[in-house]
């Protein structure tokens, strides 16, 4: 059976009374607006207690003083009504929308592409070796100078052809700078062999038997047709004379391409200043040598070539 509690001594159950008997005084002068306790005493001698005891600082949850509701500062509306951008993108046909167009835009590229491919190969394949070496003589840059088609040599390349450009021509003999009648400097470089010009020419002094002409192409080129003017396609200006015929005129020469070897003769017409055009097996390298073999004399014992053609084959 529980045991009684323990004697408390008198001078602490005294105040014990008398702070319990504050404490119930304090809450019934809070309950009573502030009125003194004073409706008698319970059965026990102690004052009656009107309210529910609390101790310490705590209060009950309707009693505890509440914080003011938060209230969320609004924010103006500064985005506005969505685009049509944002509208769009938002869209679930956005994103099939997008690959269609970027391919449609590949295949416009790519046609366009296409066209301009076959143009370029449309020009080239229309284009049947027609030289591009003009006249300066006589003030008529833009007349061009005559052609004439040898017989193929066999085995020749017999599709369509183009007159390749950027060939760099070196020569092991060339004929010292002169003046013409009207006292003009005259050059006999090799560098006029491939100028488009027909009156412009590269000479060496004596027959040039045996002389040799390299022809660098700017890389490896398929080869179909060789041609050239073979003498000084040149009237003097001032004094008239016939440099066609004063100088040596070349009539059989031999051209190295890669590993094809082919002789072109040269009928000897000494009015005839046209490109002298020959057909050859479909080769492809990156240099043409040209040898001369036979010349026919002149007043002059020079020998001049005018200009030389490569045709690119296709």
């Amino acid at each position: 059976m529980p045991q009684p509690p323990p004697e408390v001594p008198e001078e602490f159950a005294a105040a014990y009374r008398a702070a319990y008997e504050r404490a119930l005084a304090a809450q019934s002068e809070e309950a009573d607006s502030g009125q003194h306790a004073d409706a008698g005493l319970d059965e026990g001698g102690l004052a009656r207690r009107r309210s529910p005891i609390r101790v310490g600082t705590h209060r009950s949850r309707a009693a505890r003083p509440q914080p003011p509701p938060r209230v969320e500062p609004e924010l103006p509306d500064v985005a506005g009504d969505p685009t049509w951008f944002e509208r769009m993108r938002d869209s679930a046909w956005f994103v099939p929308v997008l690959l269609l167009l970027l391919g449609l835009l590949l295949i416009l590229g790519a046609y366009a592409f296409g066209r301009a491919f076959a143009d370029r190969v449309g020009e080239d394949a229309s284009a049947d070796s027609e030289p591009s070496v003009v006249m300066s003589e006589g003030g008529d840059k833009a007349q061009k100078q005559p052609v004439t088609r040898q017989a193929p040599a066999k085995g020749a390349w017999a599709g369509k052809v183009v007159p390749l450009r950027g060939v760099r021509a070196t020569a092991g003999c060339t004929t010292a700078p002169g003046v013409d009648a009207g006292g003009a400097k005259v050059s006999y470089e090799a560098a006029n062999l491939t100028d488009g010009v027909a009156d412009t020419t590269w000479r060496c002094d004596g027959n040039a038997v045996g002389e040799k002409i390299t022809l660098k192409l700017d890389r490896r080129q398929p080869i179909g047709e060789v041609g050239l003017i073979p003498g000084y396609a040149k009237t003097d200006p001032t004094s008239k004379t016939d440099r066609y015929v004063e100088n040596n005129r070349v009539t059989r020469v031999r051209w190295t391409i890669g590993d094809t070897v082919v002789v072109q003769q040269l009928k000897d017409a000494p009015q005839d200043r046209s490109v002298r055009l020959l057909r050859v097996p479909r080769t492809t390298a990156d240099s043409v040598g040209l040898e001369i073999l036979e010349v026919a004399k002149g007043a002059r014992n020079t020998t001049a070539i005018s200009e030389v053609e490569l045709g690119r084959a296709g």
